[in-house]
């Protein structure tokens, strides 16, 4: 695992029996609200693509909009 998917996993906050209980949420307020780690997310992404010709991104889910960007 690198140290990026570490940071990722550490970051992002479990809240179990959310909405309802058996259920465990995973919330990424705490990775939006990192300024740093929210930059290298988004590079991690677009590196994965570098020098594909690729015009356009669409984020289809409700999360995708945030890392569509």
């Amino acid at each position: 695992m690198s140290d990026l998917e570490q940071n990722i996993k550490e970051t992002i906050r479990d809240i179990p029996d959310f909405p309802k209980p058996g259920i465990v949420f995973k919330d990424i307020t705490p990775v939006l609200a990192d300024a740093a780690l929210m930059q290298a997310i988004t590079d991690a992404f677009a590196s994965q693509f570098q020098g594909q010709g690729i015009t356009a991104v669409v984020g289809m889910e409700s999360r995708g909009f945030i890392f569509g960007t």
